[in-house]
């Protein structure tokens, strides 16, 4: 039986989690677990984020970020992480700023603006290994930044590629 790639399973059980299609935009998809813990679907990469983007509420280094993320337990999942740089670019449609999301995007609480920092990732710099990448949410740029100044975090969480994901 084929099933749609969005359709996710319960702890490794048959019984399918309900996906709602987002509308006006259809890449996306909401599992309602409740408020702060709406989860989205991006049916485009796989990837699962928490609906609301300032989850952690204050800007944090990066090892903190990082730490928190991964202490994170949302709908009554854990495994979250911080993104990679490609993984949180992904969002980004720089014909849109402030925020620089998709048009009819379904995320709460998008951190952008003058002064605002901006979004951690995962991916460490080379040189100087100090550095960390980040993403701005209000231009869609991505850049290096200290890991010791403060950004925001967004966490995410991957299923396995394929047609029937462990969630």
């Amino acid at each position: 039986m084929n099933r749609p790639v969005w359709e996710l399973f319960a702890g490794g059980t048959d019984k399918s989690i309900v996906w709602v299609d987002h509308k006006p935009n259809y890449r996306f998809a909401i599992y309602i677990a409740h408020h702060a813990e709406d989860l989205v679907l991006d049916k485009e990469t796989g990837l699962i984020w928490p609906r609301n983007a300032n989850l952690l509420e204050q800007a944090q280094n990066w090892l903190d970020s990082n730490t928190t993320c991964r202490e994170q337990r949302l709908a009554n999942r854990i495994g979250w992480r911080l993104p990679t740089v490609e993984e949180l670019s992904s969002l980004v449609d720089t014909r849109n700023a402030n925020p620089a999301l998709p048009t009819g995007h379904p995320f709460r609480s998008v951190q952008f603006g003058d002064g605002v920092p901006a979004y951690w990732t995962a991916t460490n710099s080379e040189n100087p290994g100090s550095a960390a990448w980040f993403v701005n949410m209000g231009s869609g740029g991505a850049g290096l930044g200290n890991k010791s100044i403060l950004g925001f975090a967004w966490p995410v969480r991957a299923g396995r590629g394929g047609v029937n994901w462990n969630w």
